[in-house]
């Protein structure tokens, strides 16, 4: 009787052990996505990826050709983060009087290579405070020989705070949420919030504003090219207005055709000038998508000039993001 007690007694410590064991892998899982998420939006306010480089038509053609070199094989450096590194290094104001070859060296060193992500913002200032081959930075605000006006950019400083001494900051590399929308061969042509002269033709003054300073990115490819959702999320939009694969100069048509994915933390993801209707039939609004799944073809529709998959985020309050800060560039199966 006695053997039989403990045996029972030994399968309910089991069975209470197995019970609390599953409990703990619920309750982890749950933390473990909160935590995860934390991070990721931790990250991006340490990347402070929705800021807008002023006067960027200063430096758009040299930055565009550094990403169309290393974008794809070795990841993202911003273009906030690229003045900001060459003004401290150089003791200048106007970057863009600096040669093709210091800002590409500016664009490596501020990548990690391995993880295919910019290094974080608290090691790179760490690194600039220790380097005394680097000048004294004596540069205010000011306006370049042109006349034009440039900010300094001061990443190490936060609300008067050195960030290098700060625990609001760390140097750790969180996982990228999104992945890249394509899988082939692209050019980039426009960067986010770059300040452009597009040639339209005849449209009103508030349109032609609102195409000059971009919203997104526009990712040059072929039409009929296949792009993939960068999320997990809904199908929040569908808009097929244009039948046509033609420019806005022949279609005249300034809506075109896009759709709108809202990701599972909340964010918004924007393609744009697709091609009409060539989203999958089980593709609809309300449809729930996983990240990388196919969602239509590239076009050029409404207010472009060429075929290319304009490439958009913003948040839940309705403000645009830098899609690309946002990336896995460490996922992308692309050439």
């Amino acid at each position: 009787m006695g053997k039989l007690l403990k045996v029972k007694v030994f399968l309910i410590t089991i069975c209470a052990g197995f019970l609390i064991a599953l409990i703990l892998i619920v309750v982890m899982a749950v933390c473990g996505y909160k935590v995860g998420e934390a991070y990721v939006n931790e990250q991006v306010n340490q990347m402070r990826a929705n800021s807008v480089v002023i006067n960027s038509q200063l430096y758009a053609e040299r930055y565009r050709s550094i990403l169309n070199k290393y974008l794809a094989s070795k990841g993202y450096v911003s273009l906030e983060r690229m003045v900001f590194y060459l003004q401290k290094t150089n003791n200048v104001l106007d970057t863009s009087t600096l040669s093709y070859d210091v800002w590409e060296k500016a664009y490596l060193d501020n990548l990690n290579e391995q993880e295919k992500q910019m290094i974080p913002i608290k090691t790179m200032c760490k690194k600039l405070n220790a380097d005394t081959s680097i000048p004294a930075f004596t540069v205010e605000n000011g306006l370049n020989a042109d006349g034009v006006a440039i900010d300094v950019i001061d990443l190490c400083t936060v609300d008067g705070v050195d960030i290098t001494q700060s625990d609001e900051y760390n140097e750790v590399y969180y996982p990228l949420p999104y992945t890249f929308p394509l899988r082939t061969n692209f050019t980039v042509t426009s960067i986010a919030f770059e300040h452009r002269s597009v040639d339209l033709g005849n449209i009103s003054a508030e349109q032609q504003a609102s195409t000059n300073f971009h919203s997104g990115w526009d990712l040059a490819v072929p039409i009929g090219t296949n792009f993939y959702s960068i999320c997990d999320g809904t199908v929040s939009n569908i808009t097929n207005t244009q039948a046509n694969d033609l420019p806005f100069k022949k279609s005249g048509n300034s809506t075109g055709n896009y759709m709108m994915v809202t990701c599972s933390n909340g964010f918004t993801a924007m393609y744009w000038h697709l091609q009409y209707k060539s989203q999958p039939f089980t593709i609809r609004k309300g449809t729930l998508v996983r990240k990388g799944e196919l969602l239509g073809r590239t076009s050029t529709t409404g207010t472009s000039t060429g075929p290319h998959l304009h490439m958009g985020l913003k948040d839940p309050e309705g403000n645009l993001l830098d899609v690309m800060s946002y990336i896995d560039f460490s996922e992308y199966e692309g050439n």
